[in-house]
């Protein structure tokens, strides 16, 4: 446990030297606040813009605020997604290619001790700025639209977290695989690919991973509470636990021995 937290330190002290932990929280943010902003200024900017009648500016819908906290959650499923599969390509693959993983792990450190900080350290970053842009999207929206239960969007948040460790987790496995671009490649087919088949037959996978964002955008819409998440929880932590005993597999098979 010493070795695997020294390591994690080292991972956030890293993230730190090349900005990651500066700059994906900040588009982060960006990400959030954006939906709030636009659909409470929309109609001025372009009233003030002058190239539409202002009887049609008047009549376009005001938004509430559970509909523009649903518009934040879509974008974390496609943009936040995208950031963090493309940040986190080379996760463990940068390390191979340059062979500093071939330096570190020399014991005491172990190939699962080195993959389960890895993750942790990655894991931390998108909950840090999860919670800064998705509380920044609370805010404001609570501020400009109304107000929103914070129980229900705390309830939504914490269902996209889950979700979120399930990317992470499957963008760490493909990156230890597979090397640059393929990594992100295939860890977004396979996020689309569920997402999809979801969308298409969402009774038949209402056990999957992809069925958490659907639970999460169900307690903000309301006034129906949402089925019980336990199961499509339950096997999404168990994928991840899979993904990482995955990930530190391919490690020892490629000669990286603990």
């Amino acid at each position: 446990m010493k070795i695997t937290l020294l390591m994690y330190r080292k991972e956030i002290l890293e993230m730190i030297r090349n900005y990651k932990l500066l700059w994906i929280p900040v588009v982060f943010v960006l990400l959030g606040v954006t939906q709030p902003l636009t659909s409470f200024y929309l109609p001025d900017l372009l009233q003030a813009s002058g190239q539409l009648p202002a009887e049609l500016v008047d009549s376009f819908p005001v938004p509430g605020p559970a509909e523009v906290m649903l518009k934040v959650l879509s974008q974390y499923s496609l943009i936040g997604i995208l950031l963090i599969v493309i940040a986190g390509m080379n996760l463990v693959a940068g390390e191979l290619s340059g062979g500093t993983a071939a330096l570190v792990l020399v014991r005491p450190v172990k190939s699962t001790q080195f993959i389960i900080a890895k993750w942790a350290g990655y894991f931390s970053l998108v909950v840090v700025s999860f919670v800064l842009s998705y509380g920044s999207a609370w805010y404001y929206t609570s501020l400009l639209q109304g107000t929103v239960p914070w129980r229900e969007a705390l309830a939504a948040g914490g269902l996209y977290l889950i979700w979120f460790s399930f990317a992470v987790s499957l963008t760490m496995m493909c990156s230890t695989v597979l090397r640059g671009s393929a990594a992100a490649v295939v860890s977004l087919l396979v996020i689309g690919a569920l997402s999809l088949a979801h969308g298409l037959v969402p009774s038949w996978l209402a056990w999957s991973p992809a069925h958490l964002l659907t639970t999460a955008a169900g307690h903000l819409a309301g006034p129906q509470a949402p089925a019980n998440p336990a199961v499509p929880i339950a096997i999404t932590l168990m994928l991840c636990i899979l993904f990482i005993a995955a990930s530190s597999w391919s490690l020892r098979r490629q000669g990286i021995s603990d």
